[in-house]
């Protein structure tokens, strides 16, 4: 697949109270991006592969205290393989943006040209789509979670499988889902490496 056709396969949310202003720009480089005001859940960003938030004028349904970071700390603790900007026309070193910094993936400030902002985007679509790179986030998830480590690497074999068999269903591991002792939350974190999975497949086709 071509640079253009990749960046159009991924989904990118920007969660904003104001009009994200390089949409536009970034539209014409073959980004496919949706713009969302705010969000009441976690299912409002479920379908996106890479997420771009701001810091200030959101999060009202989360922790008000420190705004998107919030939502970024949500996110990564539910969907560790969906790729997190943090977004801010503020300082650097506000609360918000330090919390932000503990929980996302990178940070970029509004005022970035276009070209740094393209090669962030282009960076973290690379990183959204790598099978290695979001195993590892899934492991140190599971690992979190307290997860028995067999299982872990009976998943983590499972997976390898999958990748390379090209077998976009994950059959093994959807398997192991209906069979193992399993919470509801480590459930959602395999899923998410799932979902990240069947792009990493389409990618290498």
């Amino acid at each position: 697949m071509s640079r253009k056709d990749i960046r159009s396969a991924v989904k990118i949310a920007i969660i904003d109270d104001e009009k994200f202003k390089a949409h536009g720009n970034l539209t014409t480089y073959g980004y496919k991006i949706q713009e969302l005001p705010d969000i009441k859940s976690l299912d409002d960003i479920s379908d996106f592969d890479v997420v771009i938030c701001d810091l200030m004028g959101v999060g009202q349904n989360f922790d008000k205290s420190i705004g998107g970071a919030s939502i970024i700390k949500e996110i990564k603790d539910n969907y560790p393989t969906k790729y997190v900007i943090a977004y801010t026309g503020a300082r650097s070193n506000t609360p918000e943006a330090n919390a932000a910094k503990q929980f996302s993936d990178d940070f970029i400030k509004k005022d970035d040209d276009i070209t740094k902002l393209v090669g962030k985007l282009d960076e973290a679509i690379d990183i959204a789509s790598d099978p290695y790179e979001r195993w590892l986030t899934t492991r140190q998830g599971l690992i979190d979670l307290e997860i028995d480590l067999r299982k872990i690497l009976e998943l983590e074999s499972a997976y390898v499988e999958a990748i390379n068999a090209s077998d976009s269903k994950f059959s093994e591991i959807e398997a192991i889902l209906r069979s193992a002792d399993l919470g509801g939350h480590a459930k959602g974190i395999v899923q998410s490496l799932i979902a990240s999975g069947i792009w990493a497949i389409v990618f290498a086709a």
